[in-house]
């Protein structure tokens, strides 16, 4: 005979039989259900309850609720409260099976018993192989928790799963974050939404009109205003640098600066003059914060400056126009050099990661990934009603 035990899935002290169709029962905690959610703590409530007799009780038996799982052949899974008598039996059934070691191998056995699991804080049944089957086992996970409202309950258990896949998870989210961004909140998880809201506004203008219908309409509303506001920021930072002189060609009123102060600096005006025509021709072009990937190419190339831009063989095409001696080249190409290394700093809080994406010089991403997310960012913290009903899952 196997030793008893007192632990998920079969709990000695436990007041609550669930049963499972195939003869997959549980016997666990009505306290436990009723933390989870309001529904829980309606059909076990305490005076629901059966009142055991006192044979009962001297035999050991706890049991005063049952849940039964029906409708799973039709459809239509849900679970409802079964009476239980005196002796802690029901009679839909006598004695109280095996449990089987929890093991369940229906799809929706497994995502009702991976909700149980998450109301124990027990590690989830999820294939921790395959993102795309893990995810598959989530959602199902959380259809389940949100007909009985105990996403809260559930939560946790579920980012933990997802996260512990690393970076094929965050791979995943920098390639669909529309998908991951509506997951994210149905289940509360900053740190998935936080991911998903960075490369949805990185790639807001590179979106297709389909992705954008099946966002939900509060995820929609934060990235329309974090992406204004990211608008914002960048047109800032276009303006510094269009505004920006080096410290060497200003002067001081009180030095009572003359025509041959400024004639010294020629060649620094002539790499200014150069510097804003390349950049104002960007501008015009739309490539700067107008474009679809939101100036990304354009603000490396600036970011990374040296022969990124500006290099020798365009400097030729200014010569064209103002031809001088190879001597005269270079120092016009030293000067502009010098300044251009001059302008990483305005452009390097954009291309910082804030993303948990990992990824070398040669592999990063098509689109800005600095968006600084903020917990009222959250649809859920935004809203107290609603959001999470707006959210698209098809």
């Amino acid at each position: 005979m196997a030793a008893k035990r007192s632990s998920f899935p079969k709990f000695d002290d436990g007041d609550l039989v669930v049963s499972l169709p195939e003869g997959h029962f549980y016997q666990l905690h009505a306290g436990v259900f009723r933390r989870a959610s309001n529904f829980f703590s309606q059909i076990l409530a305490e005076n629901m309850g059966a009142v055991l007799s006192s044979k009962a009780k001297k035999e050991g038996i706890t049991i005063r609720f049952r849940l039964d799982l029906v409708g799973v052949s039709s459809g239509n899974a849900h679970l409802i409260a079964r009476q239980v008598n005196h002796m802690g039996r029901s009679e839909v059934v006598g004695i109280l099976p095996d449990i089987e070691n929890g093991k369940v191998p229906n799809k929706v056995y497994q995502h009702y018993d991976n909700v149980f699991r998450s109301f124990y804080n027990e590690p989830l049944r999820v294939d921790t192989d395959n993102l795309v089957t893990a995810l598959h086992d989530c959602i199902g996970l959380v259809d389940v928790a949100e007909s009985y409202d105990c996403i809260g309950a559930v939560r946790e258990s579920v980012e933990i799963s997802l996260l512990r896949q690393g970076q094929v998870l965050f791979k995943s989210i920098s390639q669909k974050p529309v998908a991951w961004a509506n997951f994210a909140c149905r289940i509360q998880s900053p740190t998935i939404f936080k991911d998903s809201l960075i490369h949805l506004v990185g790639m807001w203008k590179m979106l297709k009109e389909d992705e954008l219908a099946n966002l939900g309409s509060d995820i929609s509303k934060v990235c329309q205003r974090k992406y204004e506001e990211f608008q914002l920021e960048k047109e800032a930072i276009e303006l510094r640098i269009l505004g920006h002189y080096s410290l060497s060609i200003q002067k001081a009123e009180a030095d009572n600066p003359g025509r041959s102060n400024y004639a010294n600096d020629v060649y620094s005006w002539m790499a200014l003059a150069l510097f804003r025509q390349w950049f104002a021709q960007n501008i015009v072009q739309g490539q700067n914060l107008l474009a679809k990937d939101g100036g990304y190419a354009f603000y490396y190339l600036l970011y990374k400056g040296g022969p990124y831009y500006l290099d020798h063989k365009q400097c030729e095409g200014f010569h064209l126009y103002f031809p001088m001696s190879k001597k005269g080249m270079t120092v016009l190409e030293n000067h502009l050099a010098q300044y251009k290394a001059e302008i990483p700093a305005f452009v390097a809080p954009l291309m910082a990661n804030r993303s948990q994406l990992e990824f070398m010089e040669s592999t990063r991403p098509d689109h800005l990934v600095c968006l600084e997310v903020e917990p009222e960012d959250y649809p859920w913290n935004a809203s107290s009603e609603g959001s999470i009903n707006s959210v698209k899952t098809d």
